[in-house]
């Protein structure tokens, strides 16, 4: 927003279109009953991934199959996010860093 004036009239006609949508809205969720969620079928992991949770039992002995189920699957998007971002598995030496870009306006 270039102006005061500007921003004060987005924001401004924003809440008018949250005032007006939430009546309507409310009376579609009275409406039609929201159907159950489905569980989710357990994701395959691999089996570093499930050696590394069952390690997580030395912290916490109580720990359920279930709850070691999902911390493996949770490593393994940790790592299939990381293949991501970094595909060809680059480490980064100690001089990079983000580049810094100051701007007054």
């Amino acid at each position: 927003m270039k102006t005061r004036k500007a921003f004060i009239t987005a924001v401004g006609s924003l809440g008018a279109i949250c005032a007006a949508v939430t009546p309507i809205a409310k009376a579609a969720a009275k409406a039609t009953p929201m159907p159950s969620p489905s569980p989710k079928p357990s994701p395959k992991v691999s089996e570093l991934a499930r050696a590394f949770a069952e390690k997580m039992r030395a912290f916490d002995p109580k720990l359920a199959d279930e709850e070691i189920a999902r911390i493996a699957a949770g490593v393994d998007e940790g790592l299939a996010l990381g293949a991501r971002i970094n595909p060809r598995g680059e480490a980064l030496r100690n001089s990079d860093e983000p580049a810094t870009i100051f701007e007054v306006s």
